[in-house]
């Protein structure tokens, strides 16, 4: 709106210009234009009428020459009405003292600009209605008489939506103030981020304990990570990419990043584990802090994201206790059930041959499930090693080439002969997928998912795997389909914790250590891959595998019916 009121005086002074040349006199310097004769005065109203501000011109004494129809329409008086008054019956009275010495003062340098700068000027009407108006003041000669000529803007409109601004900022400032008071009250990280550098609009104290030092408002966090040589490390001791950073990944994803662990080293050479869930904001809720408010700038047209760290070097701490006690308890297991399983399949073997005497049908049955048994102890024990290793930074990879496909057949072939109400397929357009992997590690990550698609479907059903490479990728994505009891929302940022199930299972009675997830994620991890899921209760579960590829391979997204497998 200003703009253009600066267009349309722009517009009037140059026709005036035209209509009436600056003076050449010195003795009228500061003075817009000389008008001598009746044509000149004639030129001048008909100027007055068709320009589009209200104009009225007075004498040097303040009293009303004359006024156009939109200062008529304005105001409320006819030209009959005002002329030869005094300009101040169009101010109100309490302006009357300040006017009259606004004008006073504009007589000794008369030039063309606005009047009482600064100043909240007001046009008072015939009605005695008050509106808040911006007034221009030109200079003119007449007969070698000074007389100005005033444009007056009713800018009520202007105003008003500069009070809303005003209004809204205040409004937005106060939340932000509210929500700072309850973010430094809380003892976790919190902090708020716009913009797909994650620019800070605010931090609560506890975020200078973890970052070791104030993050500015406003700041990129690469920016400030690298002012502060602060770096991000997972919890596996490898350095994190700003591409895999928990709080840049919800902004670029849009999605909530659950229970990621990230490893603070700071520039003194301290380092602090924490837990990282970035909450990827609904761009809606950013509508009311819009326009910038304070010394922040803030759209809804940018991602945003409220993240909570949390120091878990206390859960640490305890996890070493309890791992070097889970540990123990591994090892000293494994001697006593070596034996018993050893002990078991030799009277197995016996009762069948011509050594021993043959045993009765419980015997040999109760021997079998003491074989079973003690399977899944070595199952459980060799999981609850590996949880070590993993936590003390011992377990070891050994890479190999393989292929994807042949092993994914393999898993699913052996898989689907343990269970008749289960139909197991291999979905995939890809005749072999070579991977640099530990294929002990990935068949045993393949293992646990089948295993808990196939566990969580008590009513059988069909597990769909599918394999592909997108083109012009490096990775494999390969998902595990159910159709099973699913996981309740409520306990899904949880699930790849260790010793975490859904609490459907137990209600129906489904066993489990709740290792299997925890251990596939820390392998594939190990990898340089990544692992997820989708699952709705009571429709089943979808989990995701991406794994490096070691040479360049490219596929159809289409299914090939001859490479299904069951």
């Amino acid at each position: 709106m200003k703009e253009e009121n600066h267009r349309q005086e722009q517009r009037a002074y140059d026709v005036s210009r035209e209509k009436f040349p600056l003076p050449t006199n010195p003795a009228q310097r500061g003075v817009n234009t000389s008008l001598r004769g009746e044509d000149s005065w004639s030129n001048l109203l008909t100027l007055m009428e068709v320009l589009p501000d209200a104009l009225v011109l007075v004498d040097a004494d303040g009293s009303i020459k004359r006024i156009n129809s939109q200062t008529e329409e304005m105001f409320g008086y006819t030209g009959a009405e005002l002329e030869g008054l005094s300009l101040e019956i169009l101010v109100p009275e309490r302006y009357w003292g300040v006017h009259t010495l606004e004008r006073e003062k504009y007589s000794t340098s008369p030039t063309t600009r606005p009047m009482g700068a600064g100043l909240d000027l007001y046009g008072l009407r015939k009605d005695g209605s008050e509106f808040p108006v911006d007034i221009s003041l030109s200079p003119i000669l007449f007969d070698g008489k000074l007389h100005v000529l005033a444009a007056v803007r009713d800018i009520t409109l202007r105003k008003y939506l500069e009070a809303h601004e005003h209004e809204s900022r205040a409004t937005a400032e106060a939340r932000l103030a509210l929500l700072q008071l309850v973010l430094d009250e809380l003892p976790t990280c919190v902090y708020f981020v716009t913009g797909s550098e994650a620019r800070l609009v605010l931090a609560n104290r506890a975020a200078v304990t973890v970052w070791g030092t104030e993050w500015p408002t406003g700041q990129p966090m690469v920016d400030f990570l690298n002012a502060h040589h602060i770096r991000l490390f997972d919890s596996n001791g490898q350095s994190l990419p700003p591409a895999a950073f928990a709080t840049l990944r919800a902004l670029e994803e849009g999605q909530t990043v659950f229970q990621h662990q990230e490893v603070i080293h700071h520039t003194d050479g301290t380092s602090l584990p924490v837990l990282v869930n970035a909450v990827a904001l609904d761009q809606r809720l950013l509508t009311g802090l819009e326009s910038g408010a304070g010394n922040l700038s803030i759209s809804s047209a940018e991602p945003a994201a409220l993240v909570v760290i949390q120091d878990i070097t206390p859960l640490k701490e305890a996890e070493q206790v309890k791992d070097r006690f889970i540990g123990l308890v591994a090892h000293e297991l494994r001697n006593p059930l070596a034996a018993l399983k050893g002990f078991a399949q030799t009277l197995l073997r016996h009762s069948h041959g011509e050594k021993g005497a043959a045993l009765a049908p419980w015997q040999r049955e109760s021997l079998t499930e003491i074989d079973i048994a003690t399977d899944r102890l070595n199952r459980l024990t060799e999981d609850l090693l590996d949880v070590v290793r993993l936590q003390a930074g011992r377990l070891q990879l050994y890479r190999e080439s393989i292929d994807l496909v042949e092993i994914t057949r393999h898993i699913i072939t052996q898989m689907g002969q343990s269970s008749e109400r289960h139909e197991l397929t291999l979905v995939t357009s890809l005749p072999q997928v070579q991977a640099q992997v530990d294929r002990g590690r990935i068949e045993q990550v393949f293992m646990n998912l089948l295993t808990n698609a196939i566990k969580y479907s008590p009513a059988g059903g069909k597990v769909e795997v599918t394999l592909q490479v997108e083109k012009g990728q490096k990775e494999a994505l390969i998902s595990i389909r159910d159709y099973g009891i699913g996981i309740p929302q409520s306990e899904q940022a949880d699930l790849f914790g260790r010793f975490v199930r859904g609490s459907n299972s137990q209600t129906q009675g489904i066993g489990g250590t709740g290792l299997g997830l925890y251990l596939s994620r820390e392998l594939v991890s190990q990898h340089e891959g990544d692992i997820w899921f989708e699952s709705t209760e009571g429709v089943g579960s979808t989990f995701y595998l991406r794994l490096p590829l070691s040479t360049d391979t490219s596929s159809s997204s289409t299914t090939d019916p001859s490479l299904r497998s069951g």
